[in-house]
């Protein structure tokens, strides 16, 4: 059974973050930890609608094989005491897209430690809609998104979409040698790059054969190579590394780029996420 964490405090972006788990949960075996994070000046009027109610209330309309369990933290103080970052597979919050940075440490902050530096985290935008486009996931030089890579190609085939592989590449710099100058043949670079595609695409292909790949080699920066495909995804997943407790990989150039301008959640997967990671990736 899954575990997602859910950080919920009914803004509209959280409403969107809601959405996103209330269809995932509705696919399979799910338990749903909602944790509403309330301000610490104060929570809602005695007459007012509880959002946190209906939160759990759509959850167990829309998955009603879901297990919802609540907590509660408040805004900015990360809780020590409650387990509900025990154990968790995934972490979703949502963010507004006119402040990505912000409120997404702002949504994480207020979890365990442990939960938001071990496992995905989900950031959902304001405003999102359910489609069944590809899952584009950066494929990096080195291994920091071998993590990234299992957890794409393993939502793509739970959710029958294709998986949209995405590596970039730029022309290095000239080296000088003595008087002569040294530059690389692009016809080479293009196809040492090529080949880290081909290495993925191969490990997915061998772990599940039935989704469908598709490759783009993009020469740009990473952020922009992604942000290319971003309107055409179901979510774009980038591998990080675990160098911060709080909303882990914002402190990527990388994923604090995409956050300014995808409009489809963006996943940041942490370098050591208890996933099966190809080895070469």
């Amino acid at each position: 059974m899954e575990r997602i964490v859910l950080g919920f405090d009914g803004s509209p972006a959280a409403a969107s973050a809601l959405s996103w788990v209330a269809t995932r949960a509705a696919r399979g075996a799910t338990t749903v930890d909602l944790v509403e994070i309330v301000s610490a000046f104060g929570g809602v009027g005695a007459d007012a609608a509880d959002p946190f109610d209906d939160a759990e209330a759509l959850l167990r309309d829309r998955a009603p094989g879901a297990v919802v369990r609540r907590h509660r933290a408040v805004a900015g103080r990360p809780s020590h005491g409650d387990d509900a970052g025990l154990d968790a597979e995934l972490y979703v919050a949502g963010i507004d897209p006119g402040h990505p940075i912000r409120t997404a440490v702002t949504a994480t902050s207020s979890l365990r430690v442990r939960t938001i530096a071990q496992v995905p985290v989900v950031l959902v935008p304001a405003g999102w809609i359910d489609v069944d486009d590809p899952i584009t996931v950066g494929i990096a030089d080195d291994d920091s998104s071998a993590a990234a890579l299992a957890f794409a190609a393993r939502e793509a085939a739970a959710s029958s979409v294709s998986l949209r592989l995405v590596h970039s590449w730029l022309m290095p710099t000239p080296s000088f040698e003595g008087t002569a100058v040294l530059v690389a043949a692009q016809a080479d670079v293009m196809a040492q790059h090529g080949a880290v595609l081909d290495t993925a695409a191969a490990w997915v292909a061998a772990q599940h054969p039935t989704v469908r790949i598709e490759r783009e080699l993009v020469r740009d920066s990473r952020a922009a190579a992604l942000l290319r495909f971003a309107p055409r995804s179901s979510m774009v997943v980038i591998g990080g590394r675990r160098s911060s407790p709080v909303a882990p990989g914002l402190r990527d150039s990388v994923a604090a780029g995409v956050l300014w301008d995808a409009e489809c959640p963006v996943v940041i997967v942490p370098h050591d996420a208890a996933l099966a990671q190809p080895k070469e990736v």
